[in-house]
C-alpha cells in the first residue's frame, strides 16, 4: 500500500509513512514537507494490489485544510 500527499494540487507528491495495525487496516502518517507556508489543502493519494495482482487507486482532491505558518 502507498500513500501520498499533495500540496500543491497534484504536482507533485511526498510519500506518506504506512505501517500494518496487526488487523488487516493500515495507519498512515503524513507530514507536510518545509517548503510551503501558511495555510495549504492537502490532496491524498492511495494506491493499493492485493495478492491475486488487483490494484486500486484513489485520489480525494483537498481531502483537508492544514493550518500551517
Amino acid at each position: 500500500m502507498r500513500v501520498e500527499a499533495s500540496y500543491d494540487d497534484g504536482r507533485s507528491w511526498h510519500r506518506a509513512t504506512v505501517r500494518p495495525d496487526g488487523t488487516n487496516a493500515f495507519e498512515a502518517t503524513v507530514e507536510r514537507p518545509s517548503g510551503p507556508r501558511g495555510d495549504a489543502p492537502v490532496t491524498l493519494r492511495v494506491s493499493a494490489e492485493d495478492g491475486a495482482g488487483n490494484t486500486v487507486r484513489q485520489t480525494v482532491t483537498r481531502a483537508y485544510l492544514h493550518r500551517g505558518p
